[in-house]
């Protein structure tokens, strides 16, 4: 618990220290990127430290980090690794520097309470941390439309935590009606004041993620942010939030009486996510769009997942609860890893057509985003199969019809991903992407190719 806390705080510390030490340096100087680096290789050693003694149970229970939240914390950290090598040094040059390099660290700082909060107050705290750096990363780039895309990201933001609140104040009410002291989230109660403490953390979660009908201003804000910060939301951040959906409906399930009915909610809104996620996809030839219409079809897909483990989990013995976590925890990895690469390649004018100029321009680059395209449609041997086929499998224990939808759904998306790698590999121009979004989307390929080849060890590793 010391080491946890020693590495934990170390991070927070390197936030603090990183503006300090950057007016005592010039821009040119590789401490302030290094100290970022550091702050991104100690949370992954937490990561590890965490899943080899796990569970973990910090602050008289309020924070409790287990197995699966020790896997999120290493995916969190390999995908702010991959934004932070495809952002290179430029962030050094904007007029908002060094604060990218100091945001970063804080950002995982409250990611670790985020996925590991056993106490709406505690995530209350970190949810707030967490959205404000976040807001502030999408306004750091110069570029007017950067500056919009943060400006909607914040009023979204506003109604999310609105939205929290509300969830706070009544699990405290039902916290109190069972006996309970303070804040802390438990089973919901088979009456109608629970279920709307449900809903009203399904839409804060849901503004967060992009889970329809939540999900309308996400399209807007991915496309017009600037993709390296548009990276960091979509990777790292958003496996912390799609963390902590998984625990509140691990806890809220818990007894027989409302399980099914939570699992009839997710089943609703899984569907209505990866479908109009999928189908809109298929309507734009803007990659950044796609990206972000991908985005939400990805959140579907765990949303399936999600189902499973709500209906299943009053029966803690039952195998197929460990695989829909597994599920969740790859598919989490494989959708964060790739699309913290992917988004900052900034084609041109921003075109599927532009793709044509990739493969002429650097055809690593082109491999490698065509291994992470393929890891998001969900092709073996790459990390995205095994989520897509543990997700889908357990779900089975609940109904057939939302399993048929969900592949559906994929062959759906294979539409959009082939027309895409058909562009990549088709002849045009030359477009060179920078030497670091290069290494980023070799190292983020490279990582969903190896993962995905031990992805079957995913499910033994949570028992």
């Amino acid at each position: 618990m010391i080491m946890v806390e020693s590495l934990v705080y170390t991070i927070l510390a390197i936030s603090i220290v990183t503006p300090i030490i950057a007016m005592l340096t010039s821009r040119t100087s590789k401490i302030i990127p290094g100290l970022t680096w550091l702050a991104v290789l100690l949370y992954a050693i937490t990561g590890l430290y965490v899943y080899t003694n796990a569970p973990i149970q910090l602050y008289g229970g309020l924070v409790v980090q287990d197995k699966f939240t020790a896997m999120l914390i290493l995916a969190i950290s390999l995908a702010a690794a991959i934004a932070l090598l495809a952002a290179g040094v430029e962030p050094a040059y904007w007029e908002s520097s060094p604060a990218y390099y100091s945001l970063l660290p804080l950002a995982l700082f409250g990611t670790f309470y985020l996925v590991g909060a056993q106490d709406a107050l505690v995530v209350l705290s970190a949810w707030l941390l967490v959205s404000v750096i976040s807001y502030v990363l999408l306004a750091l780039p110069t570029e007017k439309e950067s500056r919009a895309a943060a400006v909607q990201y914040i009023f979204i933001g506003a109604l999310a935590t609105l939205f929290l609140g509300i969830w706070v104040a009544g699990d405290y009410v039902v916290s109190s009606e069972l006996g309970r002291l303070g804040f802390s989230y438990t089973s919901l109660t088979p009456d109608h004041f629970s279920g709307l403490v449900l809903m009203a953390f399904l839409a804060a979660i849901g503004f967060k993620t992009g889970i329809v009908p939540f999900h309308w201003w996400l399209p807007s804000v991915y496309s017009k942010g600037n993709g390296y910060m548009v990276g960091v939301v979509t990777g790292p951040i958003k496996i912390a939030f799609l963390g902590l959906l998984t625990k509140v409906i691990i806890a809220a399930s818990a007894s027989q009486l409302v399980s099914g009915q939570i699992a009839l909610i997710l089943a609703a809104l899984a569907v209505l996510t990866m479908t109009y996620g999928n189908v809109a996809a298929l309507t734009t030839r803007d990659f950044q769009k796609l990206l972000a219409y991908s985005s939400i079809a990805q959140v579907g897909y765990i949303l399936v997942g999600l189902t499973a483990i709500a209906y299943l989990t009053p029966a803690r013995s039952n195998p197929l609860l460990q695989l829909a976590l597994a599920g969740i925890a790859i598919q989490a990895t494989a959708y964060g890893v790739a699309k913290s690469a992917l988004f900052p390649v900034n084609i041109e004018e921003s075109s599927l057509d532009k793709l044509r100029g990739l493969l002429s321009g650097n055809k690593i680059a082109a491999a490698s985003t065509a291994i992470l395209l393929l890891s998001l449609l969900g092709m073996p041997p790459f990390l995205g199969f095994w989520g897509k086929l543990y997700l889908f499998y357990s779900a089975t224990s609940y109904s057939l019809i939302l399993v048929a939808t969900a592949l559906i759904n994929s062959a759906i998306s294979s539409a959009y991903y082939v027309r895409a790698l058909r562009d990549l590999v088709s002849p045009g121009g030359e477009v060179k992407p920078r030497p670091s979004i290069t290494i980023a989307l070799v190292l983020a390929a490279t990582v969903i190719l190896i993962l995905g080849l031990i992805g079957p060890l995913y499910v033994a590793a949570l028992s």
